[in-house]
């Protein structure tokens, strides 16, 4: 989706959340836990046709403490 292209339907109907108001806190956040006291910022992808959403780590230095603290699934 990054790219513009919804993986479920094809649409190009991409939006991005580069302009949305930031939330922060516990229930309003967009965010996913790192650890016990850290918090990932999310960079969120909508496709205006079906409705699909796909979200990223934003940060660099997010992705390396998950690579860290989380267990890798295979």
């Amino acid at each position: 989706m990054k790219k513009g292209v919804c993986p479920t339907c094809q649409s190009k109907e991409v939006y991005g959340g580069g302009k949305a108001a930031k939330s922060s806190g516990f229930q309003n956040s967009n965010t996913i836990p790192v650890t016990g006291f850290r918090a990932a910022s999310l960079e969120n992808y909508v496709c205006g046709r079906c409705g699909y959403v796909e979200s990223y780590i934003a940060k660099e230095k997010d992705m390396a403490a998950i690579k860290k603290k989380w267990r890798i699934v295979m």
